[in-house]
């Protein structure tokens, strides 16, 4: 019997599956229209969770607010991820799986295509024995870089408004575009 997931874990797999490649030496801010599909998502959550101050602006960046919820000399504090993926590898259909209680062999990612993260040239996954490793099927990027941050910082969200934890002003930002060294700065 399959375990069942964290609300983290479903966050990423859901945010994996959008399709956000930046391109390299375009003049277009954000470079691709489809980063802003996972921006718009993002939006939407952050307006079910009860965010304040959300936007999606034209180049494509999120903006919300978790207002302070108490009397406190808590400083702001801000917590940004990018959405896109690098151009050098598809983001289109990615097939996340998940590989339960990592038992330190290789992994083969696509056996028809022959895709194997082999112990002997990937030595740091031996690092990971035990744990649950999430991959694709190798014929793309997973996009951890950087939709787990999104994704954590989205269930940080989560749970400090529906658990009304105590908190100061807490800013959060997602950029396209960092893939490709721009992001906000263009």
């Amino acid at each position: 019997m399959a375990k069942e997931l964290s609300h983290v874990v479903e966050r990423f797999l859901r945010y994996v599956k959008v399709d956000t490649q930046s391109v390299h030496n375009c003049t277009a801010i954000p470079t691709t229209e489809k980063q802003k599909d996972l921006a718009r998502m993002l939006v939407k959550e952050l307006e079910e969770l009860g965010a304040a101050d959300i936007r999606l602006d034209d180049a494509g960046c999120v903006y919300a607010t978790i207002p302070a919820n108490c009397e406190t000399d808590a400083p702001v504090v801000g917590f940004i991820a990018h959405m896109d993926t690098t151009p050098d590898a598809s983001g289109t259909n990615v097939t996340p799986r998940i590989i339960e209680n990592y038992d330190g062999k290789d992994i083969v990612l696509n056996a028809e295509k022959d895709i194997v993260m082999r112990t002997e040239v990937f030595e740091h996954m031996l690092n990971y024995v035990g744990q649950d490793l999430i991959v694709t099927d190798g014929t793309t990027l997973l996009g951890a870089d950087d939709k787990a941050g999104v994704a954590e910082i989205m269930q940080a969200a989560e749970d400090i408004i529906k658990n009304n934890l105590p908190h100061g002003e807490i800013h959060i930002a997602f950029t396209p575009d960092e893939e490709i060294g721009a992001g906000p700065n263009k």
